[in-house]
């Protein structure tokens, strides 16, 4: 019986042949079209030093804000049902503590472009259209931003003069105003790096 020269004489020839069927057909089959990863654009000082600032204000919403209000709505439902005697400002305190928390914490959001997109129309642009609309929408956005931080800056002094507070909360209002301020600032920050990113990748021909 003749033997087949074409056979190979182990299990290591047949895949030895198998890698060698499946590089010529990657060299020669039909390509799969790939993701091409491309590096981020470098960003400068300020932007830098806006990150950190911007995980510092998520780690104060995160960890302090947020467990606040956690506590006061405990503490008055507590009292509430078993000790008759409810906590008079919760209501008025934890919105207050949600809204220090919310503006603390959406300088990150804006940075991370992690907020809602209504993609109805934004989905079908091209890369080119969306860095535009990116860039035109965030610039506003900036100068709205910016007039609301001038604005609530001049509120600082008047609140601390006036006393201000409220009805039930009777504590100050003032420090409030100026986490409300601050985070306020930091968003303009984050809407001008991302309008500033978004032109760069357009100078750049629209990459990543």
């Amino acid at each position: 019986m003749l033997k087949d020269d074409t056979e190979p004489s182990g299990g290591a020839g047949w895949a030895e042949l198998a890698i060698d069927d499946l590089d010529v057909a990657g060299k020669c089959g039909p390509c799969v079209p790939v993701k091409e990863e491309v590096e981020d654009l470098p960003k400068v000082g300020w932007m830098k030093a806006l990150d950190k600032v911007a995980d510092l204000c998520l780690i104060g919403s995160m960890y302090v804000l947020y467990p606040a209000i956690l506590v006061v709505i405990c503490t008055d439902v507590i009292g509430r049902n078993f000790f008759g005697t409810p906590l008079s400002w919760a209501i008025e305190g934890s919105g207050l503590f949600l809204i220090g928390g919310i503006f603390l914490a959406v300088s990150r959001v804006e940075l991370d472009n992690d907020h809602i997109l209504l993609d109805i129309l934004y989905a079908n642009y091209s890369k080119k259209k969306k860095l535009i609309c990116d860039m035109v929408t965030r610039s506003i956005a900036f100068l709205w931003m910016l007039a609301a931080t001038i604005r609530s800056s001049f509120e600082i002094p008047t609140s601390i003069v006036l006393k201000e507070s409220g009805t039930d909360f009777r504590y100050p209002f003032w420090p409030m105003r100026v986490i409300m301020t601050f985070g306020f600032l930091v968003l303009t920050l984050a809407l001008l790096a991302n309008a500033v990113h978004a032109y760069q990748q357009l100078r750049n021909g629209g990459r990543k």
